[in-house]
């Protein structure tokens, strides 16, 4: 299965609220029966020990090919958890709430703080998420504005997240959310500065990028990653400012892809 990576519209650790869009970086996961379970990381065994205790599928071998830097803010963990959960419950017909068990997964691994269900919404449907991530209940999911999102990609997040202090931000954060369900683009770009600025991160990409003509910029998730998005076919001046900075990605936004 092909699950998709993400950018932040808004970060739910401050408030629990958060929104995530889908963006054409892909994960494929593929499975077969094996003879011996293997170790794999923490993620995937949990989410194998998980459907063998409560549905009895045998070991397996798992494969993974991703497009995603690991730790970079772009949902690479709930792009795995998801077309892995997906996977299994298609091969072996199992009916589950994908997006809901790679969050309560998540969890229980140690991966996540919230469980991302926004972003492991928006990794398995596409399109931008709007969730709660302390019920695990989604909102609403939309199709996106058609969006070029140009990214400068960041492995290996090596800052401290401190949740108290994020948890301070609890009432800008809600309103961020409330902003974007009318406004993707602007609370994309809210949500993008803020979260560098409490985080600690240098600005200087981000607003070269907003300079250059970017609708939004900013860290996605918890970083280290940085983002922009523009309009299809004005992607040119920003690509080239940040490129200064290192290798970009240019991609666009997924729209909702129906999993039935």
């Amino acid at each position: 299965m092909q699950t998709y990576a993400g950018i932040s519209v808004v970060n739910a650790l401050p408030s629990w609220y958060g929104s995530s869009m889908a963006v054409n970086l892909t994960v494929s996961v593929s499975i077969k029966e094996a003879e011996k379970c293997k170790k794999n990381d923490i993620l995937i065994d949990t989410i194998l020990n998980f459907f063998h205790e409560k549905y009895g599928i045998p070991c397996l071998d798992i494969n993974v090919e991703s497009q995603i830097p690991e730790k970079s803010g772009l949902k690479s963990s709930s792009a795995v958890s998801t077309a892995l959960i997906g996977e299994i419950s298609k091969k072996f017909g199992i009916e589950i709430d994908v997006p809901k068990y790679s969050a309560i997964l998540s969890l229980k691994a140690g991966v996540s703080y919230t469980g991302a269900l926004d972003d492991a919404t928006s990794s398995y449907y596409g399109g931008v998420s709007f969730t709660y991530n302390k019920e695990f209940k989604i909102i609403d999911i939309k199709d996106p504005p058609e969006l070029s999102a140009i990214i400068l990609p960041r492995g290996g997040r090596n800052i401290k997240i401190d949740l108290q202090n994020l948890k301070k931000y609890r009432l800008i954060f809600e309103e961020i959310f409330r902003v974007s369900r009318q406004n993707i683009v602007l609370g994309m770009k809210l949500n993008g500065i803020l979260v560098a600025n409490i985080l600690g991160y240098d600005t200087n990409e981000i607003e070269v990028a907003l300079k250059k003509g970017a609708l939004a910029a900013g860290i996605t998730g918890n970083g280290p990653s940085i983002f922009a998005v523009t309009k299809i076919g004005e992607e040119g001046p920003i690509v080239d400012a940040l490129s200064k900075f290192g290798n970009v990605i240019v991609t666009r936004s997924v729209g909702y892809v129906s999993r039935d």
